[in-house]
């Protein structure tokens, strides 16, 4: 598990970590969204110890970093794809960081395979284009096969098949009891693959919790369809209920599938379609960035 309590952090007088409390819980992908500037990438930074919180503490599996008789096994990290030096082989980089971490050479053949780079293991990182430079980053990451992981925007750059491969890996590991925390930008996969969510603006938690719930906490817009639509129209009206045309039907703002077919039912008009509309993540992420007032603080 990540434990993130109270930290803080100020670059050049700007605040821009500001008592940023998480948890990454072990068996779960946690999905880090925010603006560009909102401190993602400094946070990851001060859990993998590479920043240092001016106020506040990390905590690995109930531990810190530096009190941990094997960091590499606590903690894999995968911040970004230009710090892996240009002029070593994908297997000499590999190598070097298996050897850093005090694991046998023969780790990093086996997680060449692991990321698909064995056809190119022996040309130059400069070669490489970003999507491999991603995914030899997040097999460095892996060297000491860590209990905890995160990653910084490990999706860019991939190709339709390395996001897939990514998608699965995430989930697999996941089931393996890891605890995963990423940043991403893309919205529809974090979607497919976190179990939980936490957003970040300007600083601070604004919004946090399982997908489901982050999700469908918004799912208040109902789609009907109906032979008698303008009837079962009329009678949501009637009960204060905004109605806007779709389609063949209708969507009603504001309301619950239940308390919908009560109205028209009521009214002794047939439903042909009644279902929820769900959010997309991606929706729900703008509405809490732009329904959110500073002056109340971190929600």
């Amino acid at each position: 598990m990540i434990e993130v309590k109270d930290v803080s952090k100020t670059y050049g007088g700007r605040q821009v970590l500001d008592a940023v409390s998480l948890e990454a819980p072990d068996g779960c992908v946690t999905g880090l969204v925010g603006p560009n500037g909102a401190g993602k990438s400094t946070l990851l930074k001060a859990i993998a110890g590479v920043s240092i919180p001016d106020a506040g503490s990390v905590l690995i599996d109930g531990m810190s970093r530096a009190s941990s008789p094997r960091p590499p096994r606590q903690l894999g990290a995968f911040l970004s794809a230009e710090a892996i030096p240009p002029h070593l082989t994908g297997r000499a980089f590999l190598r070097f960081v298996c050897d850093l971490a005090h694991v046998p050479a023969e780790r990093a053949q086996a997680l060449l395979q692991v990321v698909d780079l064995l056809p190119a293991q022996n040309r130059r990182v400069r070669t490489y284009s970003l999507g491999m430079r991603q995914r030899l980053g997040i097999a460095a990451a892996l060297v000491a096969d860590p209990r905890n992981l995160i990653l910084d925007e490990p999706i860019n750059g991939l190709d339709p098949e390395a996001i897939q491969w990514l998608r699965q890996f995430l989930v697999d590991e996941a089931r393996r009891g890891r605890a995963i925390l990423l940043s991403s930008h893309h919205m529809a996969e974090l979607a497919l693959v976190a179990d939980r969510i936490a957003v970040l603006q300007d600083g601070s938690i604004v919004r946090h919790g399982s997908t489901s719930s982050f999700v469908t906490a918004t799912q208040l817009d109902v789609y009907i369809e109906s032979d008698q639509l303008a009837g079962a129209l009329s009678a949501l009206e009637r009960a204060g209920h905004a109605i806007v045309a779709q389609g063949r039907g209708a969507v009603v703002r504001g309301a619950r599938p239940d308390e919908v077919g009560r109205i028209v039912f009521g009214a002794g008009i047939g439903l042909s379609h009644l279902s929820a509309l769900s959010k997309t993540l991606e929706q729900t992420y703008f509405e809490t960035l732009s329904t959110r007032d500073p002056s109340n603080g971190p929600s």
